[in-house]
């Protein structure tokens, strides 16, 4: 972006003091990879670096929250349990949604769902334009239709490209191909069509949804199936 190209350029200058003021706010854990992609749009926007800073942590306390368990894991810890979790949960929407996909990727030791990797670290930051971006985000910044939306435009995107997968029988190298091809090559309008629709299908069902489904969606009280 040439907003911050160049050895000496001052916004470049301006993003290395916000987290660097990060680490110190939140010295126990300090800076970690990704955390630069959450904090350059914010500049870019509010182009102050105090503004920009208090901004980033308020953002970071979404990250922090965006999932909840009883751990309050994090996306940024460093052994990045929260994204093992939200891996694991994205696999579990997954089977509900298209278990034909779900089947399709544990027959090819690719249910790890690892190839997703980078989409939930930096909400899709590295796969969509800035403008693009920046809408994505305030979509999930609103908590709606759901606090985890995230993770369902994943489940909408995989499931656009199910054929595609399936029809060229890819396994894991040729799924982690794929999907980082896709970057740039997104319609966000589309994804996030899809991924209400796929929140409302399951809303409306949420009485037939496991328990551990309905959490993840935080659908309330609405489970009858028990995770036993």
């Amino acid at each position: 972006m040439a907003f911050f190209s160049g050895d000496d350029n001052p916004n470049l200058t301006m993003l290395q003091n916000v987290l660097m003021t990060y680490v110190m706010y939140n010295f126990d854990l300090g800076y970690v990879q990704g955390m630069s992609d959450f904090a350059s749009p914010l500049l870019y926007v509010m182009e102050n670096e105090v503004d920009t800073f208090w901004c980033f942590v308020e953002l970071m306390e979404k990250v922090v929250s965006f999932f909840k368990t009883s751990l309050r894991q994090r996306n940024f810890e460093k052994d990045q349990a929260a994204i093992k979790l939200q891996m694991y949960q994205l696999r579990d929407l997954v089977m509900i949604v298209n278990p034909q996909l779900a089947n399709y990727l544990e027959s090819h030791q690719s249910d790890d769902m690892y190839f997703c990797f980078r989409w939930v670290l930096v909400w899709f930051k590295r796969e969509l334009s800035f403008v693009d971006t920046c809408k994505l985000w305030e979509v999930l910044w609103t908590g709606q239709p759901c606090p985890n939306f995230l993770l369902l435009i994943c489940v909408a995107i995989l499931d656009g490209q199910m054929n595609v997968i399936i029809d060229n029988k890819f396994g894991l190298t040729e799924i982690l191909k794929h999907v980082n091809d896709l970057s740039m090559h997104l319609v966000l309008d589309d994804i996030l069509t899809a991924a209400e629709a796929i929140f409302h299908q399951l809303s409306a069902s949420q009485d037939k949804l496991p328990a551990h489904i309905c959490d993840y969606l935080n659908l309330g009280e609405g489970a009858a199936i028990s995770d036993q």
